[in-house]
């Protein structure tokens, strides 16, 4: 899905109405209908305690006559009182925003005021932000200003209606100040401000509305980068057929593990398991501490590595054996930084295979660099650490303080291997320089291990055959929305709740899982 300007989003909505013929009424429609759906999965989401009543804030324009929408719909499908503070009465308003004002349902209470004062927000209130939407340059004018200050004080939940108000939309950047979301529900396509400057801090969140723009014109328009959204994963996770069988979905070789980290890379095994991999193998030096939990489907594989604890050169004949059988590679989780290593991640960068390198891999390779690039197909996972020692190692120390897109394509192109840049709005970029940012995922993830999980669902994907880029931007995808359905919160969860979420993400995602 296309990341895209404000301005150019608006020629999408003018385009649709003027030339395709669609009303801008159902285009709020729409847009209202989607938006009450993520924001009832939003409340679905909270302890009940939380849930009391949804305040709405409506501006004068669009934004506002989003609000009106969804008050209506709310009301309709939930039994949660809905009240919306308006910054003007419906008979200043025009257009869209005026008729669906009008048409608010008698239990639907609009009071026009001034400010919000303490009394208006309340423990159970979810808030929606409906004030200003993409229109915003400059300084916040009276009264939005104080509202805004208001509910970022109340630490209430908070919805944001196609962009936090305040925030612009193209820089990401605000003057004043600007609602800060847990969620953030945009309409037709994201705009650039959400992934750039405080964007990806103040959206939250981030949901995106099919409002009904024909693809045509989405084709003719200009794009800085691609956003990964459910609609761009959802076909890879197409109908399973009957006659499957687990050779049918591929087999993944996990490569990692050591005296000191010996749990790893059966976090990697199991993310692949629970990813639908029909065969996975867990190669683990043979010398790591007994006893580590190992109740899992993998096929666990001890290699010589003469008493060390660590793979060395002894390990070779076994590992490559099983990367003979296997689709795909994942080396790293758990490997360490001993200089033995490295002859391993040597020998399976040569076979050729789908290989996807993590953690200490990568630390390996910063100092390795002429490893790379190959002609066979690499994933790289670095999280921002990894990324700076990669750049270093790799020539590219002059973009240390660029931006996150920039980083993932300089390295992509330099290694000729696909970058996911770890992170909140996690980057993806190709060896061609193709960029994407993912949408999904919260704070739950950053715990350790997670990055071990998102190893094995990469290679999932690229053991079924996958091309390394969508296997990439899939798993990042799957990943980030199993860290959302999580039912422990942003606080509790570990790495090992992760991979039994999985499954559910993706049976969120395609009726086919």
């Amino acid at each position: 899905m296309k990341i895209i300007s404000v301005e150019r989003m608006r020629e999408l909505d003018r385009r649709t109405i003027e030339e395709f013929g669609t009303p801008g009424e159902v285009l709020m429609e729409r847009a209202g209908a989607g938006a009450t759906e993520h924001i009832l999965d939003f409340a679905e989401s909270l302890e009940p305690a939380h849930i009391k009543r949804f305040v709405l804030l409506a501006g004068k324009g669009n934004n506002g006559g989003d609000v009106y929408v969804v008050a209506r719909l709310l009301a309709q499908s939930s039994h949660l009182p809905v009240i919306i503070y308006a910054v003007c009465a419906s008979d200043r308003l025009s257009g869209d925003a005026k008729l669906n004002a009008e048409r608010l349902p008698a239990q639907v209470e609009c009071r026009v005021k001034e400010e919000i004062v303490p009394d208006d927000l309340l423990a159970g209130d979810i808030v929606i932000d409906g004030l200003l939407g993409t229109g915003i340059r400059g300084e916040l004018r009276s009264p939005y200003g104080q509202w805004i200050a208001a509910v970022n004080k109340s630490e209430l939940p908070v919805v944001a209606l196609d962009i936090p108000s305040g925030l612009n939309g193209d820089s990401g950047e605000f003057e004043t100040d600007a609602i800060k979301a847990d969620l953030t529900v945009t309409m037709g396509l994201p705009k650039l401000g959400m992934f750039t400057g405080k964007g990806p801090d103040y959206c939250g969140r981030l949901r995106c509305v099919d409002i009904g723009i024909p693809e045509k014109f989405i084709a003719e328009t200009g794009s800085c980068a691609d956003a990964v959204c459910a609609c761009d994963v959802k076909p890879f996770l197409g109908r399973v057929p009957m006659d499957f069988h687990k050779s049918s979905q591929g087999r993944l070789l996990v490569v990692g593990g050591s005296r000191k980290y010996c749990g790893a890379p059966f976090l990697t095994s199991s993310a692949a398991l629970r990813g639908g991999t029909g065969y996975v193998f867990t190669a683990v030096p043979a010398s790591i501490p007994r006893g580590i939990s190992r109740d899992y489907s993998t096929i666990v594989i001890e290699v010589a590595d003469g008493g060390s604890g660590v793979f060395t050169p002894v390990s070779l004949p076994v590992i490559e054996g099983y990367a003979e059988e296997s689709d795909a590679i994942a080396f790293g989780p758990g490997v360490t930084r001993e200089d033995p290593v490295a002859a391993v991640l040597a020998k399976l960068i040569s076979l050729g295979k789908p290989l996807v390198i993590d953690a200490d891999g990568l630390n390996l390779l910063s100092v390795h660099p002429s490893l790379l690039p190959v002609s066979g197909p690499v994933v790289l996972t670095p999280h921002p650490g990894e990324m700076a020692r990669l750049l270093k190692g790799f020539g590219l120390q002059e973009k240390l303080n660029s931006e996150r897109r920039e980083q993932a394509k300089a390295l992509a192109i330099k290694t000729q291997s696909v970058v996911v840049l770890k992170g909140n709005r996690t980057v993806i970029s190709s060896q061609h320089g193709d960029i994407a940012v993912n949408t999904s995922g919260c704070p739950a993830l950053a715990t350790i291990g997670s990055g071990d999980v998102l190893t094995g669902l990469i290679g999932t994907f690229l053991a079924r055959g996958i091309e390394p880029f969508d296997a990439a931007r899939s798993a990042v995808f799957i990943h980030g929305l199993a860290g959302e359905l999580n039912p422990y919160g942003v606080r509790g969860m570990i790495a090992d709740d992760l991979p039994e979420l999985i499954p559910v993400a993706m049976k969120q995602i395609s009726p086919h899982s």
